[in-house]
């Protein structure tokens, strides 16, 4: 084997000449393109955290929100029930009212009825009384006679208490 200088001069020449080569076309090209994608992945990873970021501010607003409803509902539902005793008590109270008003109507209807009844008797035991006298004095009273009798009669037994 034989050295030869020529040669390999010649070819740390075209070695060096591939190499600027491979340098101007290839190597800043897949460098530049290597930086683009590194930094469309870190836009990305980035566009992503900012999303992220609104969604858990979103989600902190819907969740502020939905408590808030809770709360609202709870004190819609404590009013109505409020409300609902309330209205049952005064519905409790007026039936109450009624039926002791209906009480003393009923209590009035009966003194008068009673009264009614204790005056109708008087005046038919009057009569009964007056008649049995008239059969047994033996002589017949006159109408005139017989309404003054029990009108006597009916105001002694009248004072007399029940």
């Amino acid at each position: 084997m034989d050295f030869n200088i020529k040669l390999m001069a010649w070819s740390f020449v075209n070695f060096l000449a591939l190499l600027y080569i491979l340098n101007k076309l290839l190597y800043k090209p897949m460098l530049q393109m290597l930086d683009d994608r590194k930094r469309t992945i870190a836009e990305s990873f980035q566009q992503a955290e900012s999303a992220r970021q609104e969604a858990d501010r979103i989600k902190g607003q819907y969740q502020g929100q939905l408590a808030e409803a809770k709360k609202e509902a709870q004190e819609i539902i404590e009013r109505a029930t409020k409300m609902g005793e309330e209205m049952r008590e005064d519905i409790v109270k007026n039936a109450k009212v009624e039926a002791d008003r209906a009480i003393k109507q009923a209590h009035t209807e009966i003194t008068r009825e009673k009264n009614q009844a204790v005056a109708a008797l008087r005046q038919e035991v009057a009569t009964l009384a007056v008649l049995a006298a008239g059969k047994v004095v033996g002589k017949s009273i006159s109408v005139q006679d017989h309404e003054k009798m029990v009108k006597e009669f009916v105001d002694e037994v009248g004072d007399l208490p029940c």
